[in-house]
């Protein structure tokens, strides 16, 4: 891992344990988003494709410059996809 990258993640972890509204917004949002992309598959699902947000186009994704800024992704990631909500994960340890 390049220090550009060590240093640009320990700058997002050192501001969510420190800044409490930093620290507020990114739950918030790391909450939100779980919530609107669960609700866009099922409309997707049932073909009511104009139901769906804009949260899949800014949902951060894995190292793009608002992950590496903000480190969402993997809390949005964990509240998405939690081991009890899918059988497939059941043998696989939480290693939180």
């Amino acid at each position: 891992m390049d220090r550009e990258k060590v240093r640009s993640e320990k700058k997002a972890l050192d501001r969510y344990s420190c800044d409490a509204h930093y620290h507020f917004l990114h739950d918030i949002g790391s909450d939100f988003f779980p919530e609107l992309l669960k609700a866009d598959m099922l409309f997707y699902n049932a073909g009511e494709l104009f139901k769906t947000s804009l949260a899949s186009k800014w949902c951060p994704s894995i190292d793009s410059s608002y992950d590496k800024a903000t480190r969402m992704c993997e809390s949005v990631t964990k509240k998405a996809f939690r081991h009890e909500d899918f059988e497939e994960y059941k043998d696989i340890e939480d290693v939180h």
